[in-house]
C-alpha cells in the first residue's frame, strides 16, 4: 500500500528497539554527566533568528546556507529552528539571570538539531545531539577536564578507536593580525582558490581551515600554522590544557589547522575522530567561547563546551538504522494470552496487580492460542498465562515456563506470589 504523506528528506523514523538503544546510551551519558558535575537544560527548538546570526558569524555555512528560517504570520518576526544549542543555553543563561549564581555552572543537554544539510551516512537534517557547556571559569584546566568528559562519555558506550586532535585559535589579540596575514597571502594566489571559497577570505578567512576541498587544504598547508602566531597569554593556556591532559591520561593529537564551523570560538577547539578521514568522521566537537556571553548581551563571562553527534555515535558502535517491519516489539516478563472477551478482561485485572513490579501484555486479539504463544516467545517472556472459559470458571490461571516449559494452574488468589516466585527466584 503506498502511504499519502512521506517524510521530508533528511529525516527518519526510530522505533521500538531502536529507541530502546538510543535510550540506554541517554540514561549511561546521563550518569556519566552526573558525576561530573552537570545538570540538564532544556531550551525552546525555536528562537530568534538574530540569536544564530550574532552568535554562529555570518559567512558560515551554517547560517548561510543551512539554518531553517521563517516568519510569523502576524509581526514578521524572523524566527529559527536551532541549528545549535551553544547559543540557545547562552541566551537562557542571561534571560533567568544565572550570571548572578557564583562558581561555574555546569549543563547539558540531549535533543534534536536542525541543518539543511546534504543527507549522507550519520548525517540528517533533524538530528541530534548531546552537548555540555561549562560557563563561569577561564581556566585551561577545564579545557582538558571538559575534553576528559567527552573521551568519558565514549568509554562508557565502548566507542573504541577514536582520535582526538586540539587545537588553539588565538584570541582577541592575536588572532587579527594573523587572520591579516593569511588573507594577504591568499589573495595573492587567490587564482588557486576555488570560486565557491573566494568570499571567505574577506568575511574570515579562519574559515578556510574548515573546507571540504583538498585544494584549498593543500594550499593552506604553505602557510604558517596559528600555533606560530599565538600571545604569549594562548601559548601558556595552551600548553597548560596538553599538560593536563597528559596528566589526565587523555590521549590528543596536536592539529594546528583545526578550527571548527562557528565564530565564537576562541583559544582551544577540539574535535573528536572516528578515523583519519576528517571530512565524514567527526563524532564530537567543540572548544573555548569566552566571549559569547558578552555577545549576547551579557557582562564577559568565560565558558567552554562541545557537542556529540548521536547518530553519529550509535553509527561508529555498529548499529544500523532497524527495518521497521523487522523491529522487534519490546521484551516482556509475562504474557497473558486470552481466549474471548470475558477472558481479556479478566487478563486485565491481573495485568494491574503484577505491573507494580514487572512488564505485562495482555493479547487483546482473539487470535488461536498457537498465535498468541508466538507472540510470547517473540516478546521474549519468561512466563506465559493463559486464561479461557475453564480457567474463568474455576478461579483460576494457566501458568507456563517458557524457560523450563514448567506449567502448572495456578489459583488467582495467589496468582501474584506465584509470579513473584518465578521472576525473582
Amino acid at each position: 500500500m503506498n502511504a499519502r504523506y512521506h517524510r521530508l528528506k533528511g529525516t527518519r523514523d526510530i522505533f521500538l528497539e531502536e529507541v530502546e538503544r538510543w535510550r540506554w546510551c541517554e540514561e549511561v551519558w546521563a550518569r556519566v554527566l552526573g558525576r561530573f558535575g552537570y545538570g540538564e537544560i532544556r531550551t525552546p527548538i525555536i528562537e530568534p533568528t538574530a540569536l544564530f546570526l550574532r552568535s554562529v558569524g555570518a559567512g558560515t555555512d551554517i547560517v548561510d546556507k543551512e539554518m531553517y528560517t521563517f516568519e510569523t504570520r502576524d509581526g514578521g518576526e524572523s524566527l529559527t529552528l536551532r541549528p545549535e544549542m551553544t547559543a540557545s543555553v547562552v541566551r537562557a543563561y542571561l534571560e533567568n539571570g544565572l550570571q548572578r549564581q557564583p562558581g561555574t555552572l555546569k549543563f547539558f543537554y540531549m535533543g534534536p538539531m536542525f541543518r539543511h544539510d546534504r543527507p549522507q551516512a550519520g548525517r540528517y537534517r533533524q538530528f541530534h545531539q548531546l552537548g555540555v557547556e561549562a560557563i563561569g571559569s577561564a581556566s585551561p584546566v577545564l579545557d582538558a577536564e571538559v575534553i576528559q568528559l567527552a573521551m568519558s562519555l565514549f568509554d562508557a558506550v565502548d566507542a573504541t578507536g577514536l582520535l582526538v586532535r586540539v587545537n588553539s585559535i588565538g584570541c582577541r589579540e592575536c588572532r587579527p593580525p594573523f587572520l591579516d596575514d593569511l588573507k594577504a597571502f591568499l589573495t595573492a594566489r587567490i587564482d588557486e582558490v576555488p570560486p565557491a571559497f573566494r568570499a571567505r577570505i574577506d568575511t574570515n578567512p579562519l574559515r578556510l581551515y574548515d573546507a571540504k576541498d583538498d585544494g584549498v587544504l593543500a594550499l593552506l598547508a604553505g602557510f604558517r600554522p596559528i600555533t606560530e602566531a599565538l600571545c604569549s597569554a594562548c601559548r601558556e593556556h595552551h600548553a597548560v590544557v596538553l599538560d593536563t591532559l597528559a596528566r589526565l591520561s587523555v590521549p590528543v593529537q596536536p592539529d594546528p589547522t583545526l578550527v571548527r564551523g562557528l565564530d565564537y570560538y576562541t583559544r582551544t577547539t577540539f574535535e573528536i575522530t572516528a578515523g583519519s578521514d576528517r571530512k565524514q568522521s567527526s563524532v564530537a566537537g567543540g572548544g573555548r567561547y569566552d566571549h559569547l556571553v558578552e555577545q549576547c548581551g551579557g557582562p564577559p563571562v568565560p565558558a567552554v563546551g562541545f557537542s556529540i553527534g548521536i547518530e553519529r555515535t550509535l553509527l561508529h558502535l555498529g548499529d544500523e538504522p532497524v527495518d521497521p517491519q523487522q523491529s522487534r516489539q519490546p521484551a516482556v516478563d509475562v504474557f497473558v494470552a486470552c481466549l474471548g472477551r470475558l477472558a481479556e478482561q479478566s487478563g486485565l485485572e491481573l495485568a494491574g496487580l503484577l505491573r507494580g513490579f514487572c512488564r505485562v501484555e495482555v493479547d487483546t486479539t482473539g487470535r488461536a492460542v498457537k498465535t498468541q504463544v508466538k507472540s510470547a516467545v517473540l516478546r521474549r517472556a519468561r512466563l506465559l498465562l493463559t486464561i479461557g472459559a475453564e480457567e474463568l470458571e474455576q478461579d483460576m490461571v494457566r501458568m507456563k515456563d517458557l524457560g523450563t516449559g514448567d506449567q502448572t494452574a495456578v489459583a488467582r488468589s495467589r496468582l501474584l506470589a506465584a509470579v513473584r516466585e518465578v521472576l525473582e527466584g
